[in-house]
């Protein structure tokens, strides 16, 4: 139980060291992204809602 414990916070210190910080156009981008995802999961979520409640109120 401890050397699968050791085993697994050793890989973790690996991708830690491994791991860099972004540059800023990488930050933007994926900062555009996520936004953009945001957006669009909500419009159709609305999009949605109001058919539901146009559909409902007849």
């Amino acid at each position: 139980m401890l050397g699968r414990v050791k085993h697994t916070l050793l890989m973790w210190r690996r991708i830690v060291a491994l791991s860099s910080k972004p540059s800023t156009d990488e930050y933007l981008l994926l900062l555009r992204l996520s936004l953009l995802g945001f957006a669009l999961i909500g419009s159709i979520g609305f999009t949605i809602h109001m058919l539901y409640v146009l559909l409902t109120s007849r």
